[in-house]
């Protein structure tokens, strides 16, 4: 009876761990997460090729087919410069600096191209100005001059508490998808990143989804409470989906925005949100994301935070399908920084640091 008696403690015991450990997910996430299993023993190892451009590349990154665009800061009156990836002479120089009709003070990156008819256009924001820009590249480079088809008004400051639009993707020709980034609330917590389903010429908002239920206030931990749930995103093209790369666990985000349903994928073994609830050293592990209609691919570091001048050389992607799955794991022969995928040539491009070139990833070659 005594051995019975031991036996029945114990199994409550596990049970009320197991329980709290899912309610640890229950209690900060909003959706189910799942255990990624990682299978893949052979590492691919990819030597990166080069893109030879001509002229002063430097800034975030972004291509579309023979185009390759820098939201470049030692440029005096522009924001972007345009290149010809095949012939990697420069363009022009676009996107005025300043305080006129069409002039802002600061652009925010390129996160998605589209067509309109046969011409390439893309959106930018304008933070400090709270307007939206539609950019005809296609008629601005004909032109050699900066095209804006719309200039549209888009506040955000007093309907978002002080949280700016982080990225935003269109949807639609009448809907755009905006993400507002996690803003600090005191030394110790911070807003939630939430996305929001606004309609585009009017700013009204139609929906709002997050993958986090609640904020977590730790003012001792190793990170600023607003990086607690920090994610480097990436838009399905097809657009139905988004994913959150968290870059403070081993946990992809997939948010469905036709359901607004969200489900997370956990790194087996890996910490969860009670990492943000102590004083332990975080690591970091997803620090770029990209993108396409078949697969994920995310920079893997999976090691304690660099320090503030470190170099880290990070040269593992990991690659998943949309339903979570760990598919192929590459190794690079250079470090990488910035990545972004081009699926008009199935190329994935990254900058390298400490060098000025840029490189490829022929991606039908990492099925070979």
């Amino acid at each position: 009876m005594l051995r019975i008696r031991s036996i029945f403690c114990f199994v409550l015991v596990l049970s009320a761990c197991i329980s709290c450990h899912k309610n640890d997910d229950s209690t900060y996430f909003n959706g189910e997460i799942r255990t990624i299993e990682d299978n893949i023993e052979d590492v691919k190892k990819i030597t990166l090729k080069v893109v030879p451009l001509d002229g002063a590349n430097f800034g975030w990154l972004s291509t579309y087919d023979s185009l390759m665009f820098f939201l470049n800061p030692k440029l005096t009156d522009r924001f972007y410069n345009i290149f010809n990836i095949d012939t990697g002479k420069e363009i022009g120089t676009f996107g005025n600096k300043g305080g006129g009709p069409e002039e802002v003070s600061t652009f925010g990156p390129i996160f998605q191209f589209f067509k309109e008819g046969d011409e390439l256009k893309t959106l930018l924001f304008a933070p400090n100005e709270e307007k939206l820009f539609v950019w005809n590249i296609t008629q601005s480079i004909r032109q050699s001059t900066t095209i804006m088809d719309r200039i549209i008004p888009y506040t955000w400051r007093a309907e978002n508490d002080g949280a700016p639009y982080l990225l935003m993707f269109l949807l639609n020709e009448n809907t755009l998808i905006a993400e507002l980034q996690s803003f600090p609330l005191s030394d110790e917590e911070a807003t939630l990143p939430i996305y929001q389903k606004r309609t585009f010429d009017t700013n009204k908002l139609l929906e709002s989804y997050s993958s986090y239920k609640k904020s977590i206030k730790n003012s001792e931990a190793s990170i600023l409470p607003e990086s607690f749930f920090y994610s480097n995103d990436a838009f399905k093209p097809d657009r139905t989906k988004v994913v959150q790369a968290m870059v403070n666990l081993p946990q992809l985000n997939i948010l469905d925005v036709e359901t607004g349903q969200t489900v997370g994928y956990r790194m087996k073994g890996g910490p969860d949100f009670t990492i943000f609830e102590g004083t332990g050293e975080i690591k970091k592990y997803y620090t770029r994301v990209q993108a396409d209609d078949n697969y994920i691919y995310t920079l893997y570091w999976g090691k304690e935070r660099w320090k503030h001048f470190e170099v880290p050389y990070m040269n593992i992607i990991h690659v998943y399908d949309w339903y979570g799955n760990l598919v192929q794991k590459i190794e690079t022969d250079r470090g990488i920084d910035q990545m972004w995928i081009d699926p008009t040539r199935n190329r994935l491009y990254v900058t390298s640091p400490k060098v000025d070139d840029i490189f490829y990833l022929d991606l039908d070659s990492i099925w070979d």
